[in-house]
């Protein structure tokens, strides 16, 4: 049973946890599920905040533009929270109302991961250079998401939910399951409960260690892996039996780097993996195993030949 806390305390708490000191796992230990969703929609409005800097000019013309033809209603806050605390969430919430924003982006870029806590305490892993969209004022009753990218779900129980992508949806009640949709590539692997693949050619019904792809517009394939779960999110990316073209993707989306693979037959198969947090490592593991060359042409442009 957990401990009743102060106010007090669960300011500390929230602060300790945005500033990364404690880990979702200890907040929902000590504080109650609903302050800990109340936390999550603060943590999303702070970055929300962040994105939307930059453009102030447009972000204040709209504020404006609202207020002189509509006078806000102000909701109260949480009363545990710190006056300073409490300016802010005001601030950022306020602006959700004034521009009408109800669809919320998550997305990483080159070598990033971002784990990120959706409102009905469901966890999304985002891949490097991947991009979630939701409603969030319609999540209550349609937990739909678009995927563009990879990502990692650990699904809560409960109503359907949905990843939808350009190549599939995926369909589960609760459950683990990894999704990577770029382009012509579409992978599914289920690793707990039950997961629907429907794309416009078939349907499929996923059980744990069970998978699915379908590369280029070719017929689908099922697979199986050994693996509890996804080997990028330890920093390792695992491919089996995947045209060298997607490896490239793969590494110049965690390295930042550009290759000139025009030398070379990007159908070749490779099988295999390579490390996030090591360049040289990660060259060589691809690319000789498959006799090709490699040499930076430019500053992080590399060149590829036979």
């Amino acid at each position: 049973m957990k401990e009743k806390n102060t106010h007090s305390d669960k300011d500390v708490f929230l602060a300790q946890w945005l500033a990364g000191e404690i880990s979702d796992q200890r907040l929902k230990e000590l504080v109650s599920n609903d302050d800990f969703n109340a936390f999550s929609k603060i943590r999303k409005g702070v970055e929300v905040y962040e994105r939307i800097e930059a453009p102030i000019d447009m972000s204040y013309s709209k504020i404006q533009e609202r207020i002189n033809n509509k006078k806000p209603k102000v909701k109260p806050l949480y009363t545990y929270l710190s006056i300073g605390i409490a300016a802010s969430i005001i601030f950022l919430f306020g602006l959700f109302t004034f521009l009408g924003n109800d669809e919320v982006i998550f997305e990483t870029g080159f070598g990033e991961t971002k784990t990120i806590v959706l409102l009905d305490g469901s966890e999304v892993v985002l891949n490097a250079k991947s991009k979630i969209t939701y409603n969030e004022d319609n999540w209550g009753n349609n937990r739909t998401l678009t995927l563009d990218g990879e990502a990692y779900f650990k699904v809560k129980k409960g109503e359907k939910f949905t990843v939808s992508t350009d190549n599939g949806s995926v369909m589960v009640l609760g459950t683990q399951f990894n999704v990577n949709s770029t382009n012509d590539f579409f992978d599914v692997v289920c690793y707990e409960g039950k997961v629907g693949v429907k794309t416009l050619e078939s349907d499929h019904i996923l059980l744990p260690n069970n998978g699915v792809r379908q590369i280029n517009g070719n017929p689908i394939e099922t697979s199986v892996t050994t693996f509890i779960k996804p080997t990028w999110i330890d920093g390792e990316s695992t491919f089996k039996s995947v045209p060298i073209k997607y490896v490239i993707t793969a590494l110049e989306d965690q390295y930042n780097i550009k290759f000139i693979s025009v030398e070379i037959d990007d159908s070749t198969i490779f099988s295999g993996s390579f490390p996030h947090n090591n360049l040289n490592v990660a060259l060589q593991t691809v690319f000789d195993a498959l006799d090709i060359t490699y040499n930076e042409k430019e500053k992080r442009n590399i060149k590829l030949r036979y």
